[in-house]
């Protein structure tokens, strides 16, 4: 019987090519969980970049082993559900990292020298001399501070002190002090200890439910008002609400968003209002580079798993790798 693998969506050649030569494709006529529904029936595998995998699908596919997040981010899949069926969940971590730490400086950048102002001042008002009002800072030698020193926030400082010669504060609790030394990074021991020194707070931590609303106003209160905040990691990491009010009445000066919560986010979210804020529509991992890497390495562990090489691939849910253990021997 050929392997089956279901795409949610379109994946990059790469990814194509590494599957085609041991399995049988198969495509959703869009995303939505009910086209997927319609096809699970006799999967081996599925690819999601953003649709929902829960218990539905995990019940309607009894051959399903393994399901990959085609990205780092596996909060569109349900992880419970899955182990219970014995289905391996698997992600793309780092793959998406320089894509992403490389985003984060974009937004420090257009930020801090008004990029958007500017160009809305010449492009749209024909105001040349708006120039003068378009008054930015250099972010050189200037201090951000890090939520979260995984890959990308690893990335993100190597570039923050090699490119622009900045002091780079970290906190994560699962990372000690040496380690961060090793990077160049001072360890702060709690969030709200670095807020008050910097003027770039970037969040670049995993979403969990204990996490929720991480920056909320009692941080946001901390930071300095010429501060700007960064989020490319998890809409649901940051209350919105609080960040709105904290641009509007001067707390802090802007922010740069490329995650929402809820996604998409509302037509009418206030934050879209404000002048000194910088969205974009979740495309931390959209370069070229980034989504190959993601394609390939999503169609390897899923093919891994489904050939039952599970060990091979970067499993989410080691728990159903146990019981395959078991089960073998």
């Amino acid at each position: 019987m050929p392997i089956k693998v279901l795409l949610t969506d379109e994946i990059m050649p790469a990814g194509i090519e590494a599957l085609e030569k041991e399995a049988e494709i198969i495509r959703a006529k869009d995303p939505g969980i009910e086209a997927v529904l319609e096809l699970v029936g006799d999967v081996d595998g599925i690819i999601s970049r953003n649709t929902r995998i829960d218990e539905r699908v995990f019940a309607k596919a009894p051959r399903l082993k393994a399901v990959a997040s085609h990205g780092v981010g596996y909060d569109h899949i349900d992880i419970d559900a899955a182990t219970r069926h014995g289905v391996c969940v698997v992600n793309t971590p780092g793959a998406n990292a320089q894509s992403v730490a490389e985003l984060v400086i974009s937004m420090m950048l257009a930020l801090s020298r008004k990029l958007i102002p500017a160009d809305n001042a010449l492009r749209v008002n024909k105001d040349y001399y708006a120039r003068n009002q378009c008054l930015g800072q250099d972010i050189n030698e200037k201090t951000i501070a890090i939520i979260g020193m995984g890959v990308i926030g690893r990335k993100l400082a190597k570039i923050c002190l090699d490119g622009f010669s900045m002091r780079v504060l970290g906190f994560d609790p699962y990372v000690n002090g040496a380690q961060m030394a090793k990077l160049g990074v001072i360890k702060a021991e709690t969030i709200e200890e670095m807020l008050p020194a910097a003027d770039f707070v970037s969040i670049n931590c995993p979403y969990t439910a204990g996490l929720h609303h991480l920056m909320d106003q009692t941080k946001l209160a901390l930071m300095k008002s010429t501060a700007y905040l960064i989020n490319c990691a998890r809409g649901q990491l940051l209350d919105e609400q609080a960040l709105y009010q904290a641009i509007k009445n001067g707390s802090i000066a802007g922010a740069g968003l490329d995650v929402y919560d809820p996604e998409p986010p509302a037509k009418e979210n206030l934050l879209f209002t404000l002048p000194s804020v910088i969205t974009t529509p979740h495309i931390g991992a959209n370069a070229a580079d980034s989504i190959n890497r993601m394609s390939l390495l999503s169609a390897r562990d899923v093919l891994a798993v489904i050939k039952g090489e599970p060990h091979q691939a970067r499993v989410v849910n080691k728990e159903v790798l146990q019981e395959i253990g078991e089960t073998e021997g």
